[in-house]
C-alpha cells in the first residue's frame, strides 16, 4: 500500500550514476564470460549432444531473466504501478539486453539452421525432429511436421526475438527521454507506455509461450502439454524478481540508490518472489495431476523418466528445495524486510531454478542424471556475458527515471 504523502527526491547526484568501478566490472565479467564459454566448449568436444544439452540450459537460464524482466515492466507499464518506479531501470536495463542473448542463442539455433535433416548430427539427438529418418519412422512425429520443421521453426525463432528486441529497446529508450522531459511530456510519456502495453502483454504471452514449446518441449516432440509455457513463465518470474533484488542490493553496497530504494520496496519484491513461488508450484502441480488422472501413455511417459533413479531424486528435491523451503522462510514478513533473508532466498531460487531446467532438458536424453563441469562453466559465461553488457549498457544512464510524474509516489511507498 502507498502513502498518499508526496516528499521530495533526493539531490545525490553520485547515487543515480555507474561509476568507473562497475565499467571495470563490465570489462572483467566479459572476459571471464567468454573464456568460461570457450573452456566450456573445448571440455565437452569428446561429447557434442552433451554440450548441446548443457548450453541448453544455461542459455534458458538467461533468456528466464530476460523474459521475466520484460514482463515486469509490461505489466507495470499496463496497470500504473507506482511503487515501482525506483527500481524500473534495473530491469529495463536487463530486459534490453535481448541482442546479447540473440547472440548467445546462436549456439544451438545456428547448429539447428546448418544441420542437414538427411543426415546424422549431435543437434538432431537433441531435437529428434530435425532427423528424416527419425521422423518416418515415427507416425506421430510425421503429423507435427507442417508445425515442427527447420524452416518454420526459424521463422519463428526470429520473430519472437523480433518482438522482444523491440519493445525491451522500446521501453528503454522513452524511458530514457522522460529523464530530460518535464511536466505534460513527461506524463504523455508514461500514458503512451501503458497504452502500448496492452497489446504487448498478448504478444509476449503468445511469443514466451511458443518458445518454451520450440526450446524444450520440442526435446520430446512426441509429449505435449498446453501448460508447458506457462510453467516455463512462472520459472522465468523467479529468476527476474530474485535478480532484481540481488541487483539492486549489489547497487546499494557500491553506495548507489540508498536514499531512493527502501526496505519496503525489497518487502514488495520479497511478496513477488513469494507469490511466484506459489504460482511455480501450483502450474508443476496442475500439469503433473491432469496427466497422471487422463494417464495417457504419450502424456505419461514424460513424468515416467523423472521418477526412475537419480531423477527421482531430483524431482523430490525440487518439491522441497524449490517450493517447500522458499515458501516457509519466506511467508513472514520479518523475511521479506530483511535483506540478508532475502538475498538468501534470492540465491537459493536462482540455485535452484537452474535445477529445474537441468530437470526439464536432461531426462529426454535417458538414462542418469550426468554432470560435468562444463555445465556450471555455460551458466558462468553466459551470466557474465550478459550482465557485463548490462553493467556497459547502464554507464551514462540514470539509476532511477527521475522525471516520471510518480516518483514521488514511489519514493513515499509504504508497505503495511
Amino acid at each position: 500500500m502507498a502513502s498518499e504523502a508526496k516528499v521530495s527526491s533526493p539531490t545525490n547526484r553520485d547515487q543515480l550514476e555507474i561509476s568507473a568501478e562497475v565499467v571495470q566490472f563490465s570489462n572483467i565479467a566479459l572476459g571471464v564470460g567468454v573464456v568460461a564459454l570457450g573452456a566450456g566448449v573445448a571440455l565437452s568436444l569428446n561429447d557434442v549432444e552433451f554440450l548441446f544439452r548443457s548450453y541448453l540450459v544455461a542459455f534458458m537460464y538467461v533468456l528466464s531473466i530476460g523474459l521475466g524482466s520484460l514482463w515486469f515492466l509490461t505489466i507495470n507499464h499496463l496497470v500504473g504501478a507506482k511503487w515501482w518506479i525506483v527500481v524500473r531501470r534495473v530491469p529495463e536495463l536487463m530486459a534490453a539486453q535481448f541482442p546479447v542473448i540473440a547472440l548467445l542463442s546462436l549456439g544451438i539455433v545456428l547448429p539447428m539452421a546448418l544441420v542437414d535433416t538427411a543426415s546424422e548430427a549431435p543437434i538432431q539427438g537433441l531435437y529428434v525432429w530435425l532427423s528424416d529418418a527419425q521422423v518416418g519412422a515415427s507416425h506421430l512425429l510425421q503429423h507435427k511436421v507442417p508445425y515442427l520443421n527447420k524452416p518454420f521453426f526459424l521463422i519463428r525463432f526470429a520473430v519472437y526475438f523480433a518482438f522482444w528486441i523491440g519493445l525491451s529497446t522500446y521501453f528503454l529508450k522513452r524511458s530514457i527521454e522522460q529523464d530530460k522531459a518535464t511536466g505534460e511530456a513527461s506524463i504523455a510519456i508514461k500514458d503512451h507506455l501503458t497504452k502500448i502495453s496492452a497489446p504487448s502483454m498478448i504478444a509476449f504471452a503468445l511469443t514466451l509461450t511458443f518458445c518454451a514449446f520450440d526450446m524444450l518441449m520440442s526435446l520430446n516432440a512426441t509429449w505435449f502439454s498446453t501448460m508447458f509455457g506457462v510453467y516455463y513463465f512462472a520459472g522465468c518470474l523467479r529468476a527476474a524478481y530474485c535478480t532484481m533484488a540481488l541487483v539492486l542490493m549489489w547497487l546499494q553496497g557500491k553506495g548507489r540508490l540508498k536514499d531512493y530504494v527502501k526496505v519496503d520496496h525489497f518487502h514488495d519484491i520479497g511478496k513477488m518472489m513469494f507469490a511466484t513461488t506459489v504460482f511455480w508450484a501450483y502450474i508443476g502441480f496442475s500439469q503433473f495431476m491432469l496427466i497422471w488422472y487422463a494417464d495417457i501413455p504419450e502424456e505419461t511417459a514424460w513424468f515416467h523418466a523423472r521418477f526412475q533413479g537419480d531423477w527421482r531424486t531430483i524431482s523430490t528435491a525440487l518439491l522441497v528445495c524449490n517450493f517447500a523451503i522458499p515458501f516457509f522462510g519466506l511467508l513472514s514478513r520479518h523475511a521479506k524486510r530483511s535483506r540478508k533473508i532475502l538475498a538468501f532466498f534470492a540465491i537459493w531460487i536462482l540455485s535452484f531454478h537452474y535445477l529445474d531446467l537441468y530437470w526439464l532438458i536432461f531426462p529426454n536424453g535417458g538414462g542418469e542424471a550426468p554432470f560435468a563441469p562444463t555445465q556450471i562453466l555455460f551458466l558462468v559465461g553466459v551470466l557474465a556475458v550478459f550482465f557485463g553488457v548490462v553493467a556497459r549498457r547502464a554507464k551514462g544512464v540514470n539509476l532511477v527515471p527521475t522525471n516520471d510524474p510518480r516518483l514521488a509516489d514511489s519514493l513515499a511507498f509504504e508497505n503495511y
